[in-house]
């Protein structure tokens, strides 16, 4: 199938679609393509394009993605080596919660802040001051 039927049938763009292959995510016999400039990929590629949308909606990265994909063609992606894949993305998910818990908790002192000129403002006005300062030199 060309390109824009694969797009179609997986719900990734043309360009998505070119990015994969490019990192190597998705690959096939280039001996099938057209003598024209046209490619045509076999259902393999619409299979691997769909198990990518699978995993990445459980938040794993296209890098963590092609991991998987490396172990389980390898044949040892077993349970318990699936497991702890698993235990290190949840704690990875956990550690970032834990950062944007921090960083709310900031932002939410900031705009708690009563003295009208908040600390985002201030380090801007800092940040144009210096500027200003240096092209008047």
């Amino acid at each position: 199938m060309q390109i824009g039927e694969l797009s179609r049938k997986s719900g990734f763009s043309r360009d998505t679609i070119r990015y994969y292959e490019k990192l190597g995510l998705i690959s096939f016999d280039d001996k099938r393509t057209h003598t024209s400039r046209y490619k045509d990929y076999p259902e393999e590629v619409l299979k691997r394009l769909l198990a990518i949308k699978k995993i990445k909606d459980y938040g794993f990265t296209l890098e963590e993605t092609r991991g998987l994909f490396i172990l389980f063609e390898e044949g040892v992606l077993e349970h318990d080596r699936g497991v702890r894949y698993l235990r290190r993305k949840i704690s990875l998910i956990d550690k970032k919660i834990a950062e944007l818990k921090q960083i709310r908790s900031r932002l939410m002192a900031i705009a708690d802040e009563k003295d009208g000129d908040c600390s985002i403002r201030r380090i801007l006005l800092e940040m144009y001051a210096d500027k200003k300062n240096a092209l008047s030199k």
